[in-house]
């Protein structure tokens, strides 16, 4: 297990060891987190000023927090179509709470895709100075809506899921894999996919304690009644719209069909769960909890878009290449897992089998070598790429002196984009 960081150190890593206020450059101090709620809000920045309308949220900050502290705001400008500085000093330069500096760009952008932020402004109420847990994605929302008062908390992710999980029909239990499946009548993939999920619930419950609730995107009850009666497993009931509504938002679900897997609390496992079925039909891995070395494959390209990695490419696809490839990284992964921990991401590692998926990664990172065995350090988050020097043979030691130079900033990039 990863050594836990103690509070300044994490948010030290990230948020940085300084942070903007106003005009003026102001120490982190962990005392600025006690005592109250945080949100990080995230503004784009776009390729012409930003009109931001955050008058809602000043109003709110300066209220709640005017007898105690209650609410602190942490302003994130993470690039989109430009990182203007002119543009950022627009956003920043009169908010009345503290922004990330523009000069800590990298943790800007590892922010954004460390919290699944898209490409809109969003407000994430968190839990704790950790930074860890997040009780709302709907920050923004919740502010417009009438009735609703801050904290929101009858609107927290957790008290959502708790809700929707009494629906389970099972006896609650630690050990309880929940999946929310998302999908409608009037979806032809959400069809075909139904006959894989209940093959892969049917293996898994032989072994396993899961269970599935249907949350429809259905347009009228007698669809959602016909589509419901294809499935062994409970749903949200039709006419709670605010619950569908509320678990849709929840999971940021964007297309369906979507099974996302989580615990009782509501804590993600699991959010791309139909791909893993298709590869994984029998649900041999559920619930396919993070690796420490993954075999790349098209449905694990996203992971890439996400987060920095290191990607072994090797000569064939065979099974025996595929488990000497292992044998050298794993070792390497298990050790940045338990002493190389970082806060504001995970280094993945890949084995990248001889095929079209792994040609589509060297198209997209400008590797026009097809050297292989060849190893490299892919971090499309900061558009960069970092091959291992040619001639030193590839083993566990020399895996690991290659990613100990990303850790400590000596490892030499390529531009990608």
């Amino acid at each position: 297990m990863a050594v836990e960081l103690c509070l300044s150190s994490r948010l030290t890593e990230l948020l940085g060891d300084r942070l903007l206020y106003g005009s003026e450059t102001v120490e982190l101090n962990e005392s600025m987190f006690n005592g109250s709620l945080i949100a990080l809000y995230f503004v784009p920045l776009g390729s012409e000023t930003v009109a931001t309308d955050d008058r809602a949220l000043r109003d709110l900050y300066k209220t709640v927090n005017e007898n105690e502290k209650t609410l602190t705001i942490i302003q994130i400008c993470y690039p989109d179509l430009s990182d203007d500085r002119r543009y950022f000093d627009e956003l920043t330069s009169d908010v009345p709470w503290h922004s990330v500096l523009y000069e800590h760009a990298e943790k800007r952008i590892r922010l954004r895709h460390k919290y699944h932020v898209g490409n809109a402004e969003t407000l994430l109420i968190l839990n704790d100075g950790y930074l860890k847990k997040v009780y709302t994605r709907n920050g923004l929302k919740l502010l417009s809506c009438s009735g609703k008062s801050f904290p929101w908390t009858n609107l927290w992710n957790e008290t959502i899921c708790q809700e929707a999980l009494k629906l389970s029909c099972s006896n609650e239990s630690n050990e309880t894999i929940y999946g929310l499946y998302f999908s409608a009548h009037w979806c032809p993939p959400c069809k075909a996919f139904i006959p894989q999920l209940i093959h892969a619930y049917n293996s898994i419950r032989k072994r396993m304690q899961f269970e599935i609730i249907f949350v429809s995107s259905d347009r009228s009850e007698q669809s959602y009644n016909s589509h419901a009666s294809s499935m062994p497993w409970p749903s949200v009931p039709y006419s709670n719209t605010t619950l569908r509504q509320n678990l849709t938002e929840c999971f940021n679900v964007r297309g369906i069909p979507y099974l996302v897997l989580i615990d009782k609390n509501g804590n993600i496992i699991t959010e791309n769960g139909r791909a893993e079925i298709t590869e994984d039909p029998d649900g041999l891995y559920f619930p396919w909890r993070r690796r420490f070395v993954y075999s790349l494959s098209s449905r694990l390209l996203p992971k890439l878009q996400r987060f920095p990695a290191v990607v072994l490419f090797i000569e064939g696809d065979q099974e025996e290449e595929l488990e000497l490839a292992e044998g050298v990284l794993l070792p390497v992964a298990q050790q940045v897992a338990k002493t190389r921990s970082n806060a504001l991401y995970d280094l993945l590692f890949f084995i990248a089998p001889d095929d079209c998926t792994s040609d589509t990664l060297r198209q997209f990172t400008r590797l026009t070598d097809d050297t292989a065995p060849l190893l490299t350090l892919i971090d499309i988050p900061m558009a960069r790429i970092s091959v291992m020097e040619y001639g030193i043979h590839i083993t566990e030691k020399s895996i690991m002196n290659f990613v100990l130079g990303f850790f400590d900033g000596t490892m030499k990039f390529t531009t990608i984009l």
